[in-house]
């Protein structure tokens, strides 16, 4: 069955919830965690140098139409500007279907019912995304095939330097999981 839901239909709840509040399912994916303070100057920081980096570009296309300032935008604005729109949804989403680990360049769905175990393991990852690789927590998930590691590291830009929303946040993970696997 296709549901079709307006531009904006989040905001409404479903049509035809269950007699009970345990029938109903959650459709909506929530982020865990919420954007943290450095994710979000980072991405305003990359987004106000794309943003005027475009105007420039637009008045070199203009002013003098060329195959240079043509392949400049082309080549280099368009798949910055891509690439920053999908960095401003990676992280880790779940409902009640499942988990979807969303990276800039990839992503992972992952259904409740696939998954074993959730846990919270040591291991060496880059700080911040860059190669300098620092030990850190991450949450990963079990499933039979192969362990899955999610976007959630206590070295993320959403949770650097904030062991208490670490802490909540992979409290809140393995909350949902074990409330959506039976």
């Amino acid at each position: 069955m296709i549901e079709r839901r307006p531009l904006l239909g989040f905001l409404w709840p479903h049509t035809a919830p269950g007699p009970l509040d345990h029938d109903a399912r959650q459709d909506r994916w929530l982020r865990i965690p919420p954007r943290g303070p450095w994710r979000w100057a980072l991405l305003v920081a990359l987004s106000l140098a794309w943003i005027s980096a475009l105007p420039s570009a637009l008045i070199a296309l203009f002013v003098a139409p060329s195959f240079y300032a043509l392949a400049l935008a082309v080549a280099v604005l368009l798949p910055t500007g891509a690439l920053l729109l999908r960095g401003w949804v990676a992280g880790t989403y779940v409902s009640d279907r499942g988990v979807k680990v969303l990276r800039i360049l990839s992503t992972t769905f992952i259904s409740w019912d696939d998954v074993v175990d959730v846990r919270a393991e040591s291991t060496r990852r880059g700080w911040l995304g860059t190669p300098i690789p620092i030990a850190t927590q991450a949450i990963a998930l079990d499933t039979p095939e192969e362990l899955v590691s999610t976007t959630i590291t206590s070295v993320g830009p959403d949770l650097w330097l904030r062991p208490q929303a670490w802490d909540a946040c992979a409290d809140r993970f393995r909350l949902w999981w074990r409330e959506t696997r039976d």
